[in-house]
């Protein structure tokens, strides 16, 4: 009896923490990264896959909203999130950037993974965690929202879905959703 009881609390707290961990974090900043209202990052990648070719400069992208999603191919919620920031990049008819940073798969893999969900925005490599350690990225995915000025407005970790996309995307002065 006593074994039941401690396998039903254990399960209980197994199912609660599993439900808060999916959770949307509470409110769009970052704990540990680049806060909110601070510049971001300035950085240059090189594309591997997706759309594009050669590298990603940043800053050129001043005067655009930009979304800079980190992710990983071997991560599930990384994964399941793309086909979803994919359609939401083409419904956006150019209303901003968006770039997806990859640091821990090889860059080879990167290629034939945009190919796979037919994503048509820029997939970054990062070598040497550079630039996920200038954005503090300590879990994946995480989506970073700079507005036209490079300042970042709002930070989600977790995969993002309708209600975390639009208030990201009218943290940045975008509603279209």
């Amino acid at each position: 009896m006593t074994t039941l009881i401690v396998l039903v609390v254990v399960a209980v707290l197994a199912g609660i923490f599993g439900w808060l961990t999916l959770l949307p974090s509470a409110t769009p900043s970052s704990l540990s990264g680049v806060p909110v209202g601070a510049a971001a990052p300035e950085f240059v990648l090189p594309i591997y896959g997706g759309g594009g070719k050669g590298v990603i400069d940043v800053h050129t992208l001043r005067g655009h909203p930009v979304l800079i999603n980190f992710w990983s191919e071997s991560c599930p919620p990384c994964r399941a999130e793309m086909p979803f920031l994919e359609r939401t990049y083409v419904q956006a008819h150019g209303a901003f950037a968006l770039l997806g940073v990859d640091q821990a798969d090889p860059k080879e893999d990167i290629a034939p993974f945009g190919k796979e969900f037919q994503i048509t925005y820029p997939l970054l490599f990062d070598p040497g965690d550079r630039v996920n350690l200038a954005y503090g990225v300590t879990a994946i995915p995480t989506t970073y929202f700079l507005d036209s000025n490079d300042i970042v407005r709002s930070v989600f970790v977790t995969q993002l879905n309708s209600r975390t996309m639009q208030r990201g995307l009218a943290s940045v002065g975008l509603t279209f959703l």
